[in-house]
């Protein structure tokens, strides 16, 4: 803002800071902030919301975003959520949706998955006993699996050839630092990045930024740490290579003890597979599952030959005592269809066919085993499962109150797709010819020539004047340059934009320096004018958002009726403030730090808004001035802020700071204004 600002504001920060940990301040309130779980937030017919279940439903949140719902606000947001889901409920199962049939489907799908959990964790998982014994045999028959290699650094360059390489080493022998022989020489970009220096090197079969050279490794591995002499050049089949080692630290193998625990999370799974299948074959055997091979061998789950599968479709390819077992070539495709892509991906690199009948076959008979053996009663009462039958019956009654009454005209798509039809557009773009250079009189001496053919239409000349005189003849051609003060290839430069759009098509621009400090002069070829996608391309796009819209204003619509059908009485004037005025201080803090300062300004209006006490109300209001001052750039409203903390505040440790900000803000800050400096 003004010459010595910038200093003056960050003594402003320190004093801040130090104001915010001082010891002596009172931050005694002086209401009752007590609060206990019982205390009723709502009420309605059928039931209670209260303290606890905000708390709870605020716990169950990702841990980053917690901070924010401990706030007023934030607890109010809470319950309206909860409020909502409450009377959505009730009206569910007054419509009787605990028993449609849509639901019914989806909670017999989750209960499927549950008995399968409780069923696996009952006689697999639990039954799992691992001796000493079995992790020593382990560890004794993979012992490469836990040896620790070698940390081995080098200095490094691959040359181009055998006389650069001789070169190379000529100079570094003279005495040239490592770094500056590698920028000359390196063919290899990584280390040519790391100044020559390579890392890590393990002796596992890949060296960092080079690969499995195993020669080379072989050449490292039989050398030893000199930083006098070098090694080289030699040959292998990936070039020529000059090295030395500058440090090994030697590699050992791990105790048992020190890696015991990680052999037990090796060996756990193993264990259970062992005694899964052990148990899967006992089941086969109790409901009499035969494959048919002949038919397996037969089956493609390959979508590019899924026809070749039609004449099986109907064929038995499971067959069993009990019929929930029995499968059909159909179902296993329409099983396997219904699995995501990873799982998909999975099946068909670990076996195909033969691992998806496996799968199938092996949780139908834990589910009929889990089922036969009333395994309901582990988790009938699980909060997870409750809540999974719950979110299904909340699902469906938002379709039939909500989603299922919208309804889009095609004059709704056709109007809405006129008035955003930018939205669904291509800008026009330019492209451009760019001739570059190291240096002034050579661009100069290269757009005159370029010049005198440009006038005479002569491309075959001004392609001759590229190939000679620019340094980048291949990235001559620049396309996709748009009017946003942006350079493909270049970054952003305002100046160098405006001159492509400020000037016609055909326009041979002057030498110029482009802001990141090219020399270069730029011809403008062809202008793609601005293109629009259809309505029709855009349709369902379209129809997603006004659906979107249309729900958001039918959902609200429906809530007040409900809160009214089911008399909910909200008590917002009960929320109180769960955190403490430090800790919104250290949120506001970390928030601005992220520069979320939306977040930051909410923690601050909350200590204003529920520590009144002079002290941190007193703190929170400057730095919310000083935040939307500095960061936000809000003059005017900073500038209001500034002058009613004054007037709240009419003395305090802060005030001249804040006044100024204010005279820094209204331009009354002298040029030559000096802070004072304590010696």
């Amino acid at each position: 803002m003004f010459r010595h600002l910038h200093f003056y504001l960050g003594i402003v920060l320190m004093l801040v800071s130090i104001f915010l940990t001082a010891e002596n301040v009172p931050v005694t309130l002086s209401k009752n902030n007590s609060n206990n779980d019982s205390d009723i937030l709502a009420e309605y017919n059928g039931g209670v919301i209260t303290r606890k279940d905000i708390e709870l439903k605020i716990s169950k949140l990702p841990p980053q975003y917690q901070s924010r719902y401990k706030t007023v606000g934030g607890q109010m947001e809470v319950l309206n959520a909860i409020a909502a889901e409450e009377v959505f409920y009730q009206k569910a199962r007054q419509m009787g949706l605990e028993n449609d049939p849509i639901v019914l489907e989806h909670i017999s799908a989750i209960e499927k998955r549950f008995y399968i959990q409780e069923y696996y964790k009952r006689n697999v998982s639990d039954l799992v006993f691992i001796t000493d014994d079995d992790l020593l045999s382990y560890y004794n028959q993979n012992l490469s699996q836990f040896y620790q290699y070698p940390y081995i650094t080098i200095d490094y360059i691959q040359a181009e050839n055998e006389d650069a390489a001789k070169k190379a080493l000529a100079e570094l022998k003279k005495g040239i630092s490592f770094a500056t022989v590698s920028d000359t020489y390196n063919q290899n970009s990584y280390a040519k990045g790391l100044k020559g220096r390579i890392k890590n090197v393990r002796l596992n079969g890949n060296i960092p930024g080079i690969g499995n050279d195993i020669e080379l490794e072989n050449i490292i591995r039989n050398a030893q740490v000199d930083t006098l002499n070098f090694i080289g050049p030699v040959k292998t089949d990936y070039g020529w290579h000059i090295l030395r080692i500058v440090d090994w630290i030697e590699g050992y193998q791990k105790d048992f003890n020190e890696v015991k625990p990680e052999i037990e999370q090796r060996v756990r799974p193993m264990k259970e597979r062992e005694l899964l299948n052990a148990l899967t074959d006992n089941l086969k055997i109790k409901y009499a599952v035969i494959i048919d091979s002949a038919i397996v061998n037969t089956i493609s789950l390959d979508p590019n030959k899924r026809n070749s599968n039609k004449p099986i479709l109907d064929n038995i390819i499971v067959s069993s005592s009990e019929p929930r077992l029995q499968y059909t070539v159909r179902q296993l495709l329409q099983n396997f269809d219904k699995l995501s892509p990873q799982e998909q991906l999975f099946i068909n690199k670990g076996g195909g066919i033969n691992l998806l009948i496996e799968q199938e076959l092996t949780q139908g008979l834990m589910y009929l085993e889990a089922k036969a053996n009333g395994y309901e009663k582990y988790f009938s009462e699980n909060e997870d499962y409750l809540q999974a039958k719950r979110s299904y019956v909340l699902r469906r009654a938002f379709e039939k109150l909500v989603s299922d009454t919208i309804e889009i005209t095609d004059e709704e798509i056709a109007e809405r797709y006129e008035r955003e039809k930018e939205r669904f557009s291509t800008p026009a773009y330019r492209t451009i010819e760019v001739l570059f250079f190291d240096n002034k009189k050579d661009a100069n001496t290269a757009w005159k020539k370029y010049s005198k053919a440009y006038k005479k239409h002569n491309e075959q000349k001004m392609q001759e004047i590229i190939k000679k005189y620019s340094l980048k003849p291949e990235n001559a051609i620049l396309d996709h340059q748009y009017n946003n003060g942006i350079i493909t290839g270049f970054g952003q430069d305002a100046e160098f934009s405006s001159q492509i759009w400020n000037n016609p098509v055909g326009y041979l621009s002057p030498v110029f320096t482009s802001a990141r400090g090219d020399i270069v002069f730029f011809r403008t070829l062809k202008e793609t004018p601005s293109s629009y996608k259809s309505k029709e391309e855009t349709e369902t796009q379209l129809r997603r958002m006004i659906k979107s819209e249309k729900e958001k204003a039918k959902m609200e619509e429906v809530t007040e009726n409900l809160f009214v059908e089911f008399n909910m009485k909200k008590y917002p004037e009960r929320i109180t403030l769960t955190m403490t005025a430090e800790e919104l201080f250290n949120y506001a803090d970390n928030a601005a730090r992220q520069r979320n300062f939306k977040d930051a300004i909410m923690y601050y209006d909350q200590i204003i808004n529920n520590y009144k006490n002079n002290s941190d109300d007193y703190k929170a209001s400057f730095m919310k001035a000083f935040l939307i001052a500095e960061e936000m750039k809000q003059k005017d409203l900073a500038l209001q802020l500034f002058k009613e903390f004054l007037q709240k505040y009419p003395t305090g440790d802060l005030n001249d700071s804040a006044q100024f900000m204010i005279d820094s803000l209204e331009g009354r800050v002298p040029e030559d204004f000096e802070p004072l400096r304590e010696d």
